[in-house]
Parts: structure tokens; sequence; C-alpha cells
């Protein structure tokens, strides 16, 4: 990934470059749209390596994947987002997550793509921030286990037996999502279809 950051424009999925971060395309995209958003920085390889320091970056990467929701949500504003963070990433160089809550993919075969993005695996942007800004790091909950638990709607959080029979049930799922994900921006959605944030 590093080598992809260093020289952003031999790289064909590459969106937009910064002096601060580039954006890409994920190679395997987990529902229609599944950015991610890099920072240039070296030695930034995942979160435990955040400090207080790196809170304007954060703020950054936060800020550019907003940017590129907005674009999205103009092109369909039926679409929600959520961004944030793998607590153990697949991957070197840290980067966040700007993914569409439809996981309508091809590349989403098995328990440990969902539950990557549906378990306290993912830990959301917004929080990061906050945790970081309070406490001069992330929480982090890197437990391999959460990639193994039982798959569950991220909405009506039903339990299903497997990726065959989960994803015709959250393409037609239209139960609210959670009340924790409903607070603080957790999810970004277009203002026409717009929650109020208690």
């Amino acid at each position: 990934m590093w080598r992809v950051i260093k020289h952003p424009e031999s790289h064909k999925d590459m969106l937009e470059i910064s002096d601060d971060v580039v954006v890409l395309n994920d190679l395997y995209p987990k529902a229609k749209r599944h950015l991610l958003v890099v920072p240039r920085s070296e030695g930034l390889n995942c979160l435990a390596d955040v400090r207080k320091e790196h809170l304007q970056l954060l703020r950054t990467m936060h800020d550019v994947g907003l940017k590129c929701v907005e674009k999205f949500l103009q092109e369909d504003a039926s679409l929600i987002f959520r961004l944030g963070y793998h607590s153990a990433p697949s991957m070197r160089q840290l980067h966040i997550h700007v993914i569409s809550q439809d996981f309508d993919s091809k590349h989403l075969k098995k328990k440990k793509h969902w539950n990557s993005f549906n378990t306290a695996f993912f830990i959301n942007s917004v929080d990061v921030i906050e945790d970081v800004s309070n406490h001069g790091r992330a929480t982090l909950r890197d437990d391999e286990s959460l990639l193994s638990m039982e798959l569950r709607c991220h909405r009506c959080r039903s339990a299903h037996p497997n990726i065959p029979r989960l994803k015709p049930h959250i393409s037609n799922c239209r139960a609210p999502f959670p009340p924790s994900l409903l607070q603080n921006f957790r999810l970004v959605l277009a203002p026409c279809n717009a929650v109020i944030d208690p």
C-alpha cells in the first residue's frame, strides 16, 4: 500500500490526491460504494499507532470521506454510509473505509467480510476522533472472535446461518438502524432522508 501512497499517479483506482491523503476505490468493494481514504504520512500502519498529534489528520481524513459521500448522495440519495476503521486492518497503512450500507457486492462472500463491518470490530470515524481527542488514543476492539460471530442483519439484528441467506434479507430489510448508529452522525445520509440526531 505504501508504494501506492507514495506514487498515487500510477494507480488506476485513485480518485483523489492531495498533500495529506489519497482516495481510492477498495479493490474488493463490499458494497455499491466502498472507498478508502489513506493518509500519506509514514509510520501510521493502524489505529494503534495513532496519538493525539494525529488528530488533525484524522479530521482531514473524515472530512475528505464526507465530501466523497456528498458526491455519491447526489448520484443516489437512497444510499446510507458509514465511515470507520477496522480494529485490526488487513493491510498496512492506516485507512478509513467509506462504505454504503447496502452491502450489495459480489465480493461480500464470507462471514468475516460481513462481521468486519457490522460488529464492534468496525469503529466509527467519529468515535475514533472523540477517543483520540479525549484520551490520546483510539479504543481498539481487535478481538478476532468478533469476525466469527453469528451473522446478524445490521438493521433488524435477525440472525442468519450463512452469507447466501443473509444477502437477500439485507437487500429487503427496511427496519430502522440500531439507535447507537443513529446518534453522533455515525450514519451519513441525504438530508431528505435524515433522522434527527437525539
